[in-house]
């Protein structure tokens, strides 16, 4: 199963083939389960970590999340200006 990626890489002739490792399918995987919004405690049952931290820095890079942490400031900034404009008037 390891051996995948870089059985890929050559196939699409990337540079850099043994680059290519099985860590590359439990990042990725794990990168797409954050962005699915997938809990923390499912990411490190899924790649076999005991850490949070670690699992974390695939949920703080995840676009998704960055996204959807953009979506609330947004939202909760807007709320807050409609709040704000009704005390005025």
């Amino acid at each position: 199963m390891g051996k995948i990626p870089s059985v890929v890489a050559s196939y699409l002739k990337l540079p850099d083939v043994a680059c290519y490792t099985g860590h590359c399918l439990r990042r990725s995987s794990a990168t797409l389960l954050a962005d699915a919004g997938v809990d923390i405690t499912t990411i490190k049952r899924h790649a076999g970590w005991k850490s949070t931290t670690v699992a974390e820095g695939y949920v703080e890079n995840s676009i998704e999340n960055k996204t959807k942490i953009a979506n609330q400031v947004l939202v909760g900034t807007t709320t807050s200006a409609i709040k704000n404009s009704f005390r005025d008037t």
